[in-house]
């Protein structure tokens, strides 16, 4: 019991900075927008900002492949050990940066950069410490552990939103945006301490001595697991707009359709966010009990008929009916994202995983996640329409049905192909 909690908690310091890190750039976007862009146009300068931020993402996959073959290659400690030093290094640097008024043009340029080396260094951690603790937990529950490396999400997420309010304060001094970047530096050095004491998985351990010659190549695990992988982007796109509308977005949606300030507005979101947290800990560990597919599903079908009325209840400007709202949201993302770790790794064999894994659920958090603040702002301002982001749900949903239903089957498939290697199955 005292080795698994000392594993998760190297998994979880990790994935709580990387989240740290993402939402707290989304959730300063508009402090950005005044700070590294002009001051003529702030709708541009709020969309550029956007376009900052959607970068990082844009970047991921590849960072998954680079920290998927560390994984794969050399083990899933050694690939956290590296993600957590490399991920700290640009989140601190964006603490030291010059603004547009103090060196023009450069301040928007260097802040791009840091954000893709964030997005770089990111592609890899979160499935990487997902894949490390799904692998040490006990058969019976995967799906549960896996849920718990994702909760671990939410602490990030939290201090995310709680050192964006207090940079919102008016007493804060101009340049108190720098204290939550520079704060990633204690940070991470703790993780990097906890991950360099922990073991590698006894699964990899074996797989090594096994296949310690039959490395597959990225593209070898593309044409060999091409289903797997379409389900895995499939479930990303789907966990991307279901984290990032309700928890990022939402915060620039209140400011149209709503009159709650700021601090009101952030008090929202983080109610959603324990609701969110506390939903992933119960679909995981009921995902062990009936199975991912049948939890994931009826999410997928609740989003469906719930995503407009959620949204029709944020527009009321009744605060009673925007908390209703936010929070049907939130359980929705929890209990679908709750068993996505577990069923993603279960889909690819261990000298495989963390490149499969990685590569295909970034690719699809990416494009659909981290695309999803800087599409709603530009269609809402050309059409004038606040419903679209229900309507962006509702699609996402869709992809996300088919890749569950296929996922049951491909799960068989793999079970059977691997039977020789049943002993070091991790899913």
């Amino acid at each position: 019991m005292k080795k698994q909690g000392k594993n998760f908690a190297a998994a979880f310091i990790g994935t709580a900075l990387e989240f740290y890190d993402f939402a707290l750039f989304g959730l300063l976007a508009p402090i950005f927008s005044r700070l590294f862009f002009p001051k003529e146009d702030p709708i541009a300068a709020l969309i550029a900002s956007y376009c900052i931020f959607a970068a990082g993402f844009l970047i991921r996959p590849l960072g998954g492949v680079v920290f998927g073959y560390v994984g794969d290659t050399f083990g899933r400690k050694r690939a956290m050990v590296i993600s957590i030093i490399a991920m700290m290094v640009p989140t601190s640097l964006i603490g030291f940066l010059p603004t547009y008024d103090q060196i023009g043009l450069l301040a928007p340029i260097a802040l791009s950069l840091c954000r893709l080396l964030q997005g770089l260094c990111a592609g890899g951690e979160f499935s990487g410490a997902a894949i490390f603790v799904i692998e040490h937990a006990h058969e019976n529950r995967k799906y549960l552990s896996g849920s718990l490396v994702t909760a671990s999400s939410v602490v990030g997420m939290l201090a995310a939103s709680s050192m964006a309010s207090f940079c919102a304060l008016e007493t804060m001094p101009v340049w108190g945006w720098r204290i939550p970047f520079l704060l990633s530096i204690p940070i991470g050095l703790l993780g990097f301490y906890i991950r360099k004491n922990t073991q590698e998985t006894a699964i990899f351990n074996n797989a090594q001595k096994i296949q310690k010659n039959e490395a597959q190549s990225f593209f070898s695990i593309f044409k060999n697991n091409l289903i797997s992988l379409l389900i895995t982007f499939g479930i990303g796109c789907f966990i991307g707009i279901l984290y990032y509308v309700p928890f990022v977005f939402m915060g620039h949606y209140h400011t149209l359709v709503t009159s709650l300030s700021t601090s009101t507005t952030l008090f929202v979101i983080t109610l959603g966010l324990v609701v969110y947290m506390l939903c992933i800990c119960f679909a995981g560990y009921m995902a062990d009990k009936i199975g991912p597919q049948k939890i994931m599903m009826l999410t997928v079908c609740a989003t469906i008929v719930l995503a407009y009325p959620a949204f029709w209840l944020i527009r009321s400007g009744d605060f009673s009916l925007i908390i209703q709202g936010e929070l049907i949201l939130s359980v929705l993302a929890g209990m679908f994202v709750g068993p996505a770790n577990g069923l993603t790794a279960s889909l690819f064999s261990v000298k495989e995983r963390c490149r499969g894994v990685a590569f295909s659920l970034s690719l699809g958090i990416s494009l659909f996640g981290g695309l999803t603040p800087l599409l709603l702002v530009y269609i809402i301002s050309q059409t004038q329409i606040l419903m679209w982001p229900a309507a962006w749900m509702m699609f996402g949903a869709l992809i996300a049905a088919f890749s569950i239903l296929t996922s049951k089957k491909t799960q068989k498939e793999i079970s059977l192909r691997l039977k020789p290697e049943n002993s070091i199955y991790a899913c």
